[in-house]
């Protein structure tokens, strides 16, 4: 894919992603007469987080049930905008490949062919 047809497609992406994944889990409540506590299977969820790593330290932001849809929009689209960073790197990379081989003089390719 070209450079410009990747950057077109980061421009799309920029409004809905959010960078981090998403992970389901049950939790015990604060009421410690809660069946929750005695009974795994009696846990409260599955609750949905947001979940990322900043300063060192793992961090998560609780996903009302009814916003479970637009969370998924938004971790996708955090995975396609690394899969373009990716991209683009390796473009990059080619560039930079290109620029810094310099080619072999016309003797030299005759002696190795």
């Amino acid at each position: 894919m070209s450079r410009k047809a990747l950057l077109r497609q980061l421009a799309k992406l920029s409004s809905i992603m959010v960078q981090g994944g998403l992970s389901s889990t049950t939790r015990t409540c604060g009421k410690l007469a809660c069946l929750c506590h005695s009974d795994p299977a009696r846990r409260h969820g599955p609750n949905l987080y947001f979940t990322w790593r900043s300063v060192g330290k793992s961090q998560s932001l609780y996903v009302p049930a009814d916003s479970a849809d637009q969370a998924k929009d938004a971790q996708a689209a955090w995975s396609r905008f690394w899969e373009i960073g990716c991209q683009i790197a390796a473009l990059n990379r080619e560039q930079l490949r290109k620029r810094w081989t310099k080619p072999k003089p016309k003797a030299m390719r005759k002696a190795t062919s």
